[in-house]
């Protein structure tokens, strides 16, 4: 079989469309390129945005500036060259700093430097006179930073009678600025801004700006200082006022004691303070502690700090209170005991109380205390702390009193002497002695 063999034809691939296309674009080119290479028509460009880079200052002094500068630039030359001119291949700087030797505002002219591999072109009409703007206006000094702690100016407006709104929670709390040496100096506050359009009813959280003051209260709004950040997180809360008991914290005082605001005086006896939510069913705060122990005719008046609990406001700013024992309607009496009962003994050892008796002053209210008898009180020493050693102790004594008489205490502490022994020693001296008394009763006989 003979094999058919195809010639390749030239012509034959001006029948397929896309040949056709391709070579048009290329023949198209380079006919361009021809013209355009051999032409000597010189053409005027304009270089956009080109970004003005300014030189190294000495003694520490550098521009300040806000944002990127630039400018444009004029150049001629071949028009295939220049079209091919970007913002890259040039830069623009100063044209003299030697002046600049201060902080200061200062003019600088500008002048264009070819950077790029293209530079068969020229600035127009001259390197002075092709930049626009020709010249800018800078501020120069030395670089500073400063930290500062927020202050808050939130207006949350005109809120109600019972309604309290303590300052703002701002996070961070602090903030750092920095920029132009010049311009730190002069702050005095840096604080989170924030009008509310309509009063607040309710806690809320919100984006406050940051913004700086000079010592007399005027806004620095300067380009060439800025804190780092712009705004800052401000939880704004509102509590609702409330008024509430003053009661004194009392202690060491019996368990029968029952306070009588009949014959103890607090001035106030009631205080606003500002609730947080979920805490409404509050209806008294208490005072710092008050040794009824101490308290008698002599010393019957104390002054002591409201304590606010944690979350709550004291709007009015009351901090303390009087409590005030009305001596004229209380009495001291003294009373002897002689009956001890002795609670939590050592199961092995023998607890006696030595002292045989003590003296108390009792105070409390002139009615009660007319009735107040020693069959009254019971005199009770606790060993559950002490030491299982046997030996002679000195031991607190507590001082009950029946619940007949709620408003009535006993003055000062009070100790007795108490033995402890083994109780087989116990026995053997309890054996001893009955054996010495029955030969002493013989003997009588």
């Amino acid at each position: 079989m003979n094999k058919t063999k195809h010639k390749f034809s030239i012509g034959k691939l001006f029948y397929n469309d896309r040949f056709v296309i391709l070579f048009s674009i290329l023949v198209a080119f380079i006919i361009w390129f021809s013209i355009s290479s051999t032409s000597q028509e010189t053409i005027l460009y304009n270089v956009a945005e080109v970004p003005i880079t300014l030189p190294e200052l000495s003694d520490d002094l550098r521009f300040f500036y806000n944002g990127e500068l630039k400018a444009d630039v004029k150049i001629s030359g071949n028009a295939i060259i220049v079209a091919g001119v970007t913002a890259n291949d040039i830069y623009i700087t100063a044209n003299d700093t030697s002046h600049i030797t201060t902080p200061g505002s200062y003019r600088v002219s500008l002048i264009p430097k070819k950077m790029g591999i293209i530079t068969d072109y020229s600035f127009e009409p001259s390197a002075s006179q092709s930049v626009s703007p020709s010249s800018i206006d800078v501020f120069v000094d030395r670089y500073a930073e400063k930290e500062f702690s927020l202050t808050d100016r939130i207006d949350v407006g005109a809120l109600g009678t019972d309604i309290y709104a303590p300052a703002p929670n701002l996070s961070p709390q602090t903030v750092k600025i920095t920029g132009a040496e010049t311009v730190i100096n002069r702050i005095s506050e840096v604080a989170a801004v924030y009008n509310f359009d309509k009063p607040v009813t309710q806690t809320t959280t919100i984006e406050a700006n940051i913004v700086m003051f000079d010592a007399a209260g005027n806004e620095i709004s300067n380009e060439y200082a800025q804190p780092e950040v712009t705004s800052v997180s401000a939880t704004v809360p509102i509590l609702r006022i409330k008024n509430v008991e003053v009661v004194p914290n009392i202690i060491n005082a019996p368990d029968s004691f029952v306070l009588d605001n009949n014959d103890v005086i607090i001035e106030p006896s009631t205080v606003e303070i500002a609730v947080p939510d979920g805490a409404e069913d509050i209806d008294s705060v208490s005072t710092d502690a008050i040794d009824l122990s101490k308290v008698d005719l002599d010393n019957n008046e104390f002054v002591v700090n409201l304590i606010i609990p944690s979350g709550f406001r004291n709007p009015k700013q009351i901090t303390t209170a009087k409590v005030t024992f009305d001596k004229s309607k209380i009495s001291s009496k003294k009373i002897t005991i002689s009956n001890f009962t002795i609670v939590n003994q050592v199961a092995d050892k023998k607890t006696t109380v030595s002292t045989k008796s003590i003296v108390v002053t009792v105070i409390g209210d002139t009615e009660q205390i007319k009735n107040l008898t020693a069959a009254n009180l019971t005199a009770v020493v606790d060993m559950s702390a002490r030491s299982t050693i046997a030996g002679v102790l000195e031991m607190p004594v507590t001082i009950n009193i029946n619940s007949k008489f709620p408003f009535c205490w006993v003055m000062d502490t009070y100790k007795v002497d108490v033995s402890i022994t083994d109780k087989e020693e116990s026995s053997a001296q309890t054996s001893s002695e009955n054996s010495a008394a029955e030969s002493s009763a013989q003997n009588s006989r």
